[in-house]
C-alpha cells in the first residue's frame, strides 16, 4: 500500500497556496480599479513596466529584491508577500484539516476535502481584503466558487453533482429572495448580489442545507461584531454620524464561517440545538 506522506502534501499545498496568493494580490489590486485580471501581464504599479517571471516568484522575489522594485527602485508594499505567505499557510492547513496522510486504498474523500478546504480557506483573503474596503466581492471568488464546487462534486467522496447543483440554486435564490424582502422592509438595499453569488458557491461545495447554516452563523458572527460598533457609534454621537463607521459588509462573515461549517457543521448544529431544546 502506497501512502502520500503528510510532509509532502503540506509542502505541495504550501507552494500551491503561495502561487494562488500571488494571483489574489492581482485580484485585490485590479478588481476595485476595474482592471482586467488577465491583461496586461504583471506590471509595476509605479512605473507600469512589465515584471518578468523571475521577479514575480511568490514570497521569494520580495525577499530577493529586499522589498524594492527592480525596474524603478520604489518600495514594494509588504502586503504582497504577506498575502502570499498567508495563503501558503492556509493551503498547508487545508491538508492538515483533511486528515492526511493519504492512502491510495480510499483517497477520494480526502482529496475532495483537501481541495474544497483549500478553496474555502484561501477565499477568505480576497473577500475580506476587497469587501471590507470597497464593498465588492470578486466574481473570480463567487462565480469561481460555483464552478469549482460543481467540478469537485464530480469526484467521488463528496456530495453528488445533483446535490451540488441544487445547492447552488436553492442557496442563491433563497438569499436573493431574503435580500429583496429585507430591502422592502428596511426601505434600503440590505443585501448585495455579490453575497448571493458567494453563498451560491458555498451551496456548490456543501449543499443547500449547510450553505444556509453558513448564512445563519455568519449572521450571528456579524451581530457579535456589529452590536459593539453600534454601541460605540452611539457613544460617539454626531461625530460618528458623518462617517461610514459601522457599515460592515456581510461577505467576510460568510467567507469565515464557510470552512468552519464545512468541517464541523454537524457538531455546531448539535451544540446549538442542545441550547435551544
Amino acid at each position: 500500500m502506497f501512502i502520500v506522506p503528510l510532509w509532502y502534501a503540506v509542502s505541495l499545498f504550501f507552494v500551491l497556496g503561495a502561487c494562488v496568493g500571488s494571483f489574489y494580490n492581482v485580484v485585490i489590486y485590479r478588481m476595485p480599479r476595474g482592471l482586467s485580471l488577465i491583461k496586461p501581464a504583471s506590471f509595476c504599479p509605479t512605473c507600469n513596466k512589465h515584471i518578468p517571471i523571475y521577479h514575480n516568484l511568490p514570497i521569494l522575489a520580495w525577499l530577493f529584491l529586499r522589498g524594492k522594485s527592480a525596474c524603478c527602485g520604489n518600495r514594494i508594499s509588504i502586503q504582497y508577500p504577506l498575502v502570499e505567505l498567508l495563503c501558503a499557510l492556509l493551503g498547508a492547513l487545508s491538508v492538515i484539516l483533511a486528515e492526511w496522510p493519504l492512502s491510495f486504498e480510499a483517497p477520494w474523500t480526502q482529496i475532495t476535502n483537501s481541495f474544497a478546504l483549500f478553496w474555502l480557506l484561501l477565499a477568505i483573503v480576497p473577500v475580506c481584503a476587497v469587501d471590507f474596503k470597497h464593498h465588492l466581492i470578486p466574481d473570480s471568488i463567487s462565480i469561481g466558487g460555483v464552478v469549482v464546487g460543481l467540478l469537485l462534486s464530480l469526484i467521488p467522496g463528496g456530495i453528488s453533482p445533483v446535490e451540488s447543483l441544487v445547492g447552488v440554486l436553492i442557496a442563491g435564490v433563497g438569499l436573493y429572495g431574503l435580500g429583496l424582502l429585507m430591502t422592502f422592509l428596511l426601505k434600503k438595499e440590505a443585501m448585495g448580489f455579490g453575497d448571493v453569488k458567494l453563498l451560491a458557491g458555498y451551496g456548490a461545495f456543501m449543499g443547500w442545507f449547510y450553505a444556509f447554516e453558513v448564512l445563519i452563523f455568519a449572521a450571528f458572527l456579524g451581530l457579535l461584531v456589529m452590536l459593539p460598533l453600534k454601541f460605540f457609534k452611539k457613544i460617539k454621537g454626531s461625530e460618528a454620524e458623518n462617517t461610514s463607521f459601522g457599515e460592515i459588509p456581510f461577505g467576510p462573515f460568510l467567507s469565515i464561517m464557510a470552512p468552519i461549517v464545512y468541517l464541523w457543521g454537524d457538531k455546531i448544529l448539535k451544540v446549538y440545538l442542545s441550547f435551544v431544546y
